[in-house]
């Protein structure tokens, strides 16, 4: 979900087309790349990873959106990872230093996505019905986590279902999967945002007094101006 998100993210950071063949590419290739990189780290026995949402904040402030520079930078990363006086100089950075930088970056990416949903159909009841579901829904959760999450230092204890201590790991294991799965924001509220976009059907015709049955309006007939649609100019 994150990979998606990042990057379409980056496709508008850049200025490029998301309703092209390139898009779907990169989106394939970017969910392989993300898996492989994924699996390849399970099996060096640390952590899973994912694409990096402030890179787009960077591409927004810099207007380099090079995969030249992005190879230099994860050539560069590579190397500094490697020798641990450079990570120490990195690490000796202020908190607030990183901090205000990685605040800046991530409302960049709430940007973004501010512009791509602006894209969308806001006039219609359905577009609007789906975002504010799984919005609300998604802040819901990103607000209070614990709905679905445990408090620290009481595992298997959240109110939605509860473990026995005695339970098998497997069973433990599960609940905690679907626990993080849950307590996620942008993970149940992009689940909710695709079973409603699947489900929902379009539109239904307006129906008003003065001029009987209205079919909803196309899209390049809600570009023209309000005043032009007045003066009768546009049918």
């Amino acid at each position: 979900v994150e990979t998606v998100g990042d990057i379409s993210a980056t496709y508008e950071a850049s200025e490029l087309d998301v309703d092209s063949e390139d898009y779907e590419q990169s989106i394939q290739g970017g969910l392989m790349a993300d898996a492989l990189s994924s699996l390849l780290a399970g099996l060096f026995t640390t952590m899973p990873n994912t694409t990096f949402s402030q890179n787009n904040g960077v591409i927004s402030l810099t207007k380099c959106a090079s995969k030249r520079a992005g190879y230099a930078c994860g050539f560069w990363l590579i190397l500094m990872g490697v020798f641990g006086k450079i990570a120490g100089i990195i690490t000796s950075i202020p908190d607030c230093v990183i901090g205000g930088m990685t605040i800046f970056l991530f409302c960049n990416v709430l940007v973004s996505g501010i512009h791509i949903a602006s894209l969308l159909d806001l006039n219609s009841r359905r577009v609007k019905f789906i975002m504010a579901l799984s919005l609300s829904i998604g802040v819901g959760v990103t607000v209070w986590p614990f709905a679905f999450a445990d408090m620290r230092a009481s595992s298997n204890t959240a109110n939605f279902w509860r473990v026995a201590d005695d339970a098998s790991d497997a069973l433990k294991g599960f609940r905690t999967a679907v626990s993080i799965f849950l307590s996620t924001g942008y993970c149940v509220g992009t689940i909710v945002a695709m079973i409603l976009n699947s489900i929902l059907p379009d539109d239904s015709v307006v129906v008003t007094e003065e001029t009987g049955v209205e079919q909803p309006m196309k899209n390049e007939e809600k570009e023209q101006p309000e005043a032009a649609r007045e003066e009768g100019e546009v049918p």
